[in-house]
């Protein structure tokens, strides 16, 4: 039975985590419940997640796609705002940057027909790009906190995601390429569907870190002024 498969190799690959998790005691690292707790958390939220899709990937209203896609902005916002020291003015300016990602990726890559306007493409997509851009200005964040120079956070802020692009195809082989190959799609496909998704990572992080910047300066400045 499919099911039945599904579950056995999910237990195969949940024994791996385990195997390490037990290492983890044997060498008291303090890191065996984290990750188990972890892998429980996992599951039981990967399960709602596809539970959820099977009736959001019915939504039709482009206004419903884009308050979906929001709400990832201003949740992944507030993970951000923790790195810095001013967490109100922070949350609002990670969010705008995120929120001006999306609407600045998605709506040209459905106008060049790049990729559909459905949800089930949209909503996928605007969680990569509201992630993705959430990692980068928390990198950001944390540098400007460290080191208090916003120009040299945004440096930092963009290595991960262009170092992944420098070295596809040669030391990474990216998830999607993966998922696409295992499918049955060729090779061919799967390359030019990873490169598109690499490509907006890079210009949507970079975009969400800079306004998220913009935005921080122009907040201080005016708390500065008041």
């Amino acid at each position: 039975m499919p099911a039945a498969d599904t579950l056995l190799k999910l237990m195969a690959a949940w024994l791996l985590l385990a195997g390490a998790a037990a290492w983890a005691s044997y060498a008291r690292l303090g890191l065996a419940r984290p990750m188990l707790w972890a892998s429980l958390r996992g599951l039981i939220q990967l399960l709602l997640l596809a539970w959820v899709l099977q009736w959001l990937f019915d939504i039709r209203h482009p206004l419903a796609q884009s308050l979906l896609i929001a709400m990832f902005c201003v949740l992944a916002g507030r993970t951000s705002a923790g790195h810095h020291a001013r967490k109100q003015d922070a949350w609002l300016a990670a969010s705008v940057g995120l929120l001006a990602a999306c609407a600045l990726t998605l709506p040209w890559l459905v106008a060049v027909g790049a990729i559909d306007a459905d949800t089930r493409t949209l909503l996928p997509l605007g969680s990569m790009i509201a992630a993705n851009g959430m990692n980068a200005i928390s990198l950001m964040f944390h540098r400007m906190g460290k080191e208090g120079q916003a120009l040299e956070g945004m440096r930092a802020a963009m290595i991960p995601p262009i170092d992944t692009l420098r070295v596809v195809g040669l030391v990474h082989m990216p998830g999607i390429f993966v998922g696409m190959i295992l499918a049955g799609a060729t090779a061919l496909d799967a390359a030019s569907a990873q490169l598109m998704i690499l490509y907006m990572i890079v210009a949507s992080s970079f975009s969400a870190c800079m306004i998220s910047m913009l935005v921080l300066n122009h907040r201080m400045k005016r708390l500065s002024c008041a």
